[in-house]
Order: structure tokens, then sequence, then C-alpha cells
């Protein structure tokens, strides 16, 4: 009565679109380019599923619950949703937002709090040292704004919480205005772990800035930017696949490739990495090849010693039964194997000794 209701409730207001305005939650630079160009553009996009508009609603939630255990702290928790406003005098860009809050500690210190709720696979990213570069650079932007009012602010916290496991990584964010860089001076988990690490980010605000002037450059021409990733990448194909344009941006290409010439001198730098590339190759084969079999040497040793769990000096060996499912295709028609199959292109390079060389 109600499960499949909310969900389609959600997905029709997905499609009430927001009005494109430049904003410091958009300012990062894994934000696509184009992305908001056709935002800018009006172009309409995919409705989001209803499922995927909950789960961003989810996030609000995970904030509010956070702000209620920061306030029973010592913390002072406080200008929440502030509305905050950033100007560039360079190319008259003007970016607003409201700030998550400022939390003051014992010593009447004022830091921002930018919080953030993710996936569990997202979290696991950072625990393994990848930098949130659009959240740092969300956070330096407000740290700007609010040091027209409060000059004594240069420091930010991005909270991040794991939807999945409610557990907290904290990077403490010092924002140099003058050289416009963002020092990141420590990360700090919920059980207590800090790791200090002193990682520097140039222009931070100013190639902010320089996009969103891009932006608006296309915008008034109405003119497209070069996709900033490719769909067919394994690595980074996957903001085309969530991107509410990814469809329409990519129409096309396959007649954009073979447009492409085929045939070509290409340069004495793409010659030199071509070479390098063959060499890692090869190195890689025989270095898989032994990898595969001194596994299977290890797992034989620790089987026969009676164990499937065991010590081995400073390493923890673990034996595990994995089940692996296969479809059966002869079990189903033509049909039915077409029905279910779904096809996906990418690019591969292949690379081969020229008999001769391309006229």
């Amino acid at each position: 009565m109600l499960a499949d209701i909310i969900l389609k409730v959600a997905e029709m207001e997905s499609q009430q679109e927001q009005e494109y305005r430049p904003r410091p939650s958009l300012a990062g630079p894994q934000r696509c380019i184009r992305q908001l160009v056709y935002h800018g553009l009006c172009v309409p996009r995919k409705p989001i599923p209803g499922r995927a508009v909950l789960i961003f609603d989810d996030s609000s939630w995970h904030e509010e619950l956070t702000a209620d255990w920061i306030r029973k702290s010592a913390f002072q928790f406080h200008s929440q949703q502030m509305p905050v406003t950033i100007t560039d005098e360079a190319t008259g860009i003007v970016l607003s937002g409201h700030i998550d809050g400022i939390i003051t500690d014992i010593l009447m210190v004022d830091r921002l709090l930018e919080h953030k709720a993710i996936n569990h696979f997202t979290f696991q990213k950072y625990c393994a040292g990848e930098i949130p570069l659009d959240y740092v650079a969300q956070c330096c932007l407000y740290v700007r704004g609010l040091q027209a009012d409060n000059p004594s602010i240069s420091e930010a916290v991005l909270l991040v919480k794991n939807k999945n496991t409610a557990q907290y990584m904290e990077f403490l964010i010092h924002y140099h205005r003058e050289a416009d860089t963002a020092t990141i001076l420590n990360r700090t988990m919920s059980w207590g772990e800090t790791i200090d690490m002193g990682d520097s980010i140039e222009n931070i605000t100013r190639e902010a800035f320089d996009k969103f002037h891009l932006i608006d450059t296309h915008i008034k021409a109405k003119t497209l930017p070069a996709r900033q990733y490719d769909r067919y990448d394994d690595e980074t194909g996957w903001h085309c696949d969530y991107c509410g344009w990814g469809g329409l941006c990519w129409e096309g290409y396959e007649h954009e490739f073979e447009s492409l010439k085929a045939d070509g001198m290409l340069s004495a730098e793409i010659e030199d990495m071509v070479r390098y590339y063959k060499e890692l190759g090869a190195q890689k084969g025989d270095i898989e090849k032994k990898y595969k079999a001194l596994s299977e040497q290890i797992k034989k040793l620790i089987e026969d010693s009676g164990h499937r769990q065991g010590k081995a000096g400073d390493y923890l060996c673990k034996l595990k039964l994995q089940e692996t499912r296969t479809i059966d295709k002869s079990l189903l028609t033509p049909a039915e194997i077409q029905k279910a199959t779904k096809v996906n292109q990418s690019k591969r390079l292949y690379v081969s000794h020229a008999k001769e060389a391309v006229s």
C-alpha cells in the first residue's frame, strides 16, 4: 500500500528540477563541468529513481542525528544553515550556500563544521588514503566566506559518517587565505586513531572560481566543454552511468569514434609510452603466473598441515570456501538469453609491432 507509493512520490519530486546556480557544493574538481553546463542550459535530464532520492534524503537525517550528539558534547554548535556568500573580484563570480554550522571548543576557537554521510565503499576509499577533494574545496570556500565577518576562522572540520556502520572520520583542514592553500592537518577516526597528514592543495578556491567562470562562458555561448570522464573507462565510467545527462552526453559517440582517423604517425612521446607499456605488460604476465603458482602452493601446504587458518610469523593466513555461480544457458531459450543480456562497450588498447611505417 505504501512501499511502492513512497518511491513513486520521491521520483515525481525529483523531476522538479532545481535551478542551476554556482555554489560551493558544486565547486570541487571532481564535479563534471559538462554536467553543470547541461544543467545551466536547462537541458532535461533523466529522472532520478525514487530509491536514489530517498538515499540522498537519508543524508540530511544523518546530519541532524550527528548535530544532536555534538550538542551533548563540550562543543558549542551554532550557526546551522547560515547563508554564506563568497565573491571573486577577478571573475565577478558569486557563490552562495548554507553552512552546516560552526563549532566552538572550550578555548573559544571557532571552526567551520561540514558534515557528510556517505556509503561504505566511499568511506573505505578515504580510510585507504584518498582525499575527498570536492569536500575540501567546499570547506575552504565557506571558510573564505566566513572570514569576511569573522577573520579568526581559518580551520574546518570535515566530519564524514559511514551510513552503513555509523563510524566517523574527521579531517581537520586549515585554509590559508593569502596563499589560497588548503592543508589537511590530520585525519581522526571514531575509534581514536589520528594520522598526521600535511597534504597541501594550492589554488583551492582560485580553481573553483575559474571553473564556474568557464561554465558561465559555455552557458552564454550555448556550447559544451569536452567530456570530463570517459564512459568506457573502467575506473571513471561510473560518473557517466550515474549522471542524469549521461545518455545524452554520449549519444552519437560511436559515430564520433568511427570518424577518428584510422591511419597516422603518432608522436615520439606516445612511442616512448607504448614501449614502456609493452615492457610492463611482459613483466605483468610473468608475475601473474608466479603469483598464481605461489598461491596454489601456499594453499596446499596449509591444508596439508591440517589447518584452514593459522599464523605464519607476522601473517595470518586463512583458507575460505568461495561460492561461484554461473548460469546454465542450455536451460534457457535464445529469446530469454537475449532479453537478459546487457551489452557494454569499452575502449581497449591493442599494441603490436608495426611491420612497416604508416604513410
